[in-house]
C-alpha cells in the first residue's frame, strides 16, 4: 500500500476546518506520495487574542508522521474556505520536511544558499534562498521572504499567494516521491479550487491508520493577526 496524507478533526466551527483539511490533503496527495503516511490533527480553540492559528512540531509513531494545527474560532468566520485551506497546506509542507533534519542538510545555514549536491538533484534550487532572518520557527524553515514574498512556503502569509514548481520538486530531496510536477508558477487559490473538487478515493486505507493517536509537542509557529497590507506572520510567538 502506498502512503497517503489524511486528517483527523477533533473540533470544528460549522465544518470550515474539515473542508479546509480535505482540500489541503488533496493538494499534497495530488503532487506527492510521502515516504511515510501523514495524519494532520485539526481543531479549534477560543482565545481573545490576535492569534489566528497555531501549529505544533510533528512527531512519528509506528511509521506514521503526525502534525497538528489549531484555529482560533474567533477568526474562522473572517476567512473563506480557501484561505483556511492555504494555512493547512503550508503546515503540511512543514510536516513533510520543511525546516526539519533532512531539509537542514540541503543548504548553507549562513547564506541560505543551496549546496551543489542539492542543486544538482533539483536545478531550480540554484535560484532559491532559505530565510535566515526571524525568530525560531521562521528562520531556516522557509523560502526567503524578501526574495519570494508571496510564495506558499515563505514565513509570512499574504493575499494572492502562489506556488513555485520548486516547492513541489524539493520534496524528492526530503525523501518523498513526486507524483506530479507543477509546470509553472501557479496561483495557490487556483490550485486549491481544483483540489476542493477532488473526491478522495482512499478512505478505507486512511481508516487503517491510527487517526486518534495524540501526543503533546512544542509549538512550531503561529499565524498572528493580519498586519498592514494584509500580511500575516507565520513566526513563533515571542
Amino acid at each position: 500500500m502506498s502512503q497517503l496524507i489524511t486528517y483527523k478533526i477533533v473540533s470544528d466551527e460549522k465544518g470550515k476546518v474539515k473542508k479546509a483539511a480535505r482540500t489541503a490533503c488533496n493538494f499534497w496527495n495530488r503532487f506527492v506520495s510521502p515516504k511515510s503516511s501523514v495524519v494532520i490533527r485539526l481543531g479549534v480553540f477560543d482565545e481573545d487574542s490576535d492569534t489566528i492559528a497555531m501549529a505544533y512540531e510533528p512527531h512519528r509513531r509506528a511509521g506514521v508522521v503526525y502534525g497538528r494545527v489549531d484555529f482560533n474560532a474567533k477568526y474562522l468566520a473572517r476567512y473563506d474556505d480557501l484561505e483556511i485551506a492555504g494555512t493547512v497546506v503550508h503546515e503540511i509542507g512543514h510536516t513533510l520536511g520543511f525546516g526539519w533534519a533532512k531539509w537542514m542538510t540541503l543548504f548553507d545555514e549562513e547564506t541560505g544558499k543551496f549546496k551543489p549536491r542539492s542543486t544538482k538533484a533539483v536545478p531550480a534550487l540554484e535560484s532559491m534562498l532559505v530565510e535566515t532572518d526571524g525568530d525560531e520557527g521562521t528562520a531556516l524553515a522557509h523560502w526567503d521572504e524578501d526574495t519570494f514574498d508571496k510564495e506558499l512556503m515563505t514565513g509570512y502569509e499574504d493575499a494572492s499567494e502562489h506556488v513555485l514548481p520548486v516547492t513541489i520538486a524539493v520534496m524528492k530531496l526530503l525523501g518523498h516521491r513526486v507524483k506530479s510536477t507543477l509546470p509553472k508558477k501557479t496561483s495557490l487559490r487556483k490550485l486549491l479550487r481544483e483540489c476542493s473538487a477532488i473526491t478522495f478515493k482512499r478512505k478505507a486505507e486512511a481508516k487503517k491508520l491510527d487517526l486518534d493517536l495524540f501526543r503533546e509537542t512544542p509549538l512550531l509557529e503561529t499565524v498572528p493577526h493580519p498586519r498592514p497590507r494584509g500580511r500575516r506572520g507565520r513566526g513563533r510567538r515571542r
